[in-house]
């Protein structure tokens, strides 16, 4: 993708070099232009070394505008496939909202009709202030992304709201536009289940497994990535995955409700969790004390999410489950698809600890059709990638068969 990374004046403006050179590393042409304040704090020979290509705008070495046979600002408005601000300040908030061209990187954003991100880092007070978020909100209402600053110690000494979002999160939203989007997918609400459920003895232990989430949290950014509107749904402690409507639980009744409250307008469901099949028949409200002998702990049965929901699906939707075997993964995995009324059941090979954390993993599909070819090994990013294609060919196929 071409990429014109904008950089304005602020202490974050360093911070920029680090994106530009992630951006090429994934295989993006970046071009940067300065704005005079940010030429303050990050040279143009950093970014043009980095990035291989000319930096624009405030150039000590060639000045701001320099002779050329072509129109500058609107030859790179229009080699642009992404433009994105970052740092974002104040200054160049308030002057892309209102249609104000006063430098090169204003004028190429009034030009520009590629998609724009904007990446703000300022001093919590300006952030607040009505007229920036008044700004922000215009911004949005044209269709541009915002990757809104997190919470921190600010380069004024303060702290709130207004540090510049973790680079590799602005590579994310980034990413999002890089992605080739998938026709069976594009538009389609998909709710994703991840993450352990974890069920409470008493206020100090609990119930739960080994999962991490980590292969539902990289499936909600595939599915996203190709055009998707995605529902996580998370239990335990992983972050969510940046423009992803993200729906945090614990227990599963918890997920259960969350996702009964999504699946009514919901075009297909994958259930990713690793639900606690038992919680304790009772949750101490004090922490349980040792007693003398032994000691016996009653079990019930939390509810069945996936059958839940795929015995309450319409004729359109359509279900994907998770299976984590030990042994006899195949038929076990065969017998779940029929039981519940499954389109497809992805099934993890997870004996002597496989599968679980950020190894690497195999997916074996199963459909009514029988086992498809096993996906993987792969990395966990690179085996969602391979689900969504995987399932968007499926789709095709279901599609075409009605």
């Amino acid at each position: 993708m071409q990429i014109i990374l904008g950089i304005t004046g602020g202490v974050a403006a360093y911070k920029s070099a680090e994106l530009a050179r992630l951006l090429v590393n994934q295989g993006h042409r970046v071009r940067c232009i300065l704005t005079e304040a940010g030429a303050r704090f990050i040279t143009p020979l950093t970014l043009s070394s980095l990035t291989g290509e000319p930096c624009y705008g405030a150039n000590p070495d060639q000045g701001e505008w320099r002779a050329n046979p072509s129109i500058e600002h609107i030859e790179l408005a229009r080699w642009a496939e992404l433009v994105a601000v970052v740092p974002a300040t104040a200054n160049i908030l308030g002057k892309a909202a209102n249609g104000l061209a006063s430098d090169l990187l204003s004028t190429v954003l009034l030009a520009t009709r590629a998609p724009v991100l904007w990446a703000p880092a300022m001093n919590t007070g300006m952030w607040e202030h009505p007229a920036v978020q008044a700004n922000l909100a215009r911004l949005r209402s044209f269709g541009h992304a915002v990757v809104e600053p997190g919470a921190g110690i600010l380069a004024c000494g303060e702290e709130g709201a207004g540090k510049l979002a973790e680079i590799a999160v602005i590579a994310e939203a980034i990413q999002i536009h890089a992605a080739p989007k998938l026709r069976s997918l594009a538009g389609r609400r998909v709710v994703i289940t991840s993450g352990p459920t974890r069920e409470d003895l008493d206020p100090v232990r609990l119930l739960t497994n080994r999962s991490t989430g980590s292969m539902g949290v990289e499936l909600a950014r595939a599915f996203r990535d190709a055009g998707a509107s995605v529902q996580l749904v998370l239990g335990g402690d992983l972050p969510a995955p940046w423009g992803i409507e993200t729906i945090r639980v614990r227990s599963a009744e918890q997920m259960l409700a969350a996702c009964q409250a999504c699946w009514a307008d919901a075009d297909g469901l994958v259930a990713a969790a690793a639900v606690a099949d038992q919680r304790p028949e009772q949750t101490a409200a004090e922490k349980a004390k040792k007693g003398e002998g032994s000691e016996t702990l009653v079990l019930v049965r939390t509810p069945d999410i996936l059958a839940t929901l795929a015995a309450a699906r319409r004729p359109d939707q359509w279900v994907i489950g998770f299976a984590a075997e030990s042994e006899h993964h195949l038929e076990h995995a065969a017998a779940k698809l029929k039981k519940k009324g499954l389109d497809a059941v992805l099934v993890n090979d997870v004996q002597a600890g496989r599968a679980f954390g950020p190894q690497a993993n195999t997916l074996t599909p199963i459909t009514p059709q029988g086992a498809h070819h096993p996906l993987g090994p792969l990395p966990k990013d690179q085996l969602a990638r391979a689900v969504v294609q995987w399932w968007d060919q499926r789709l095709e196929a279901m599609d075409s068969g009605r």
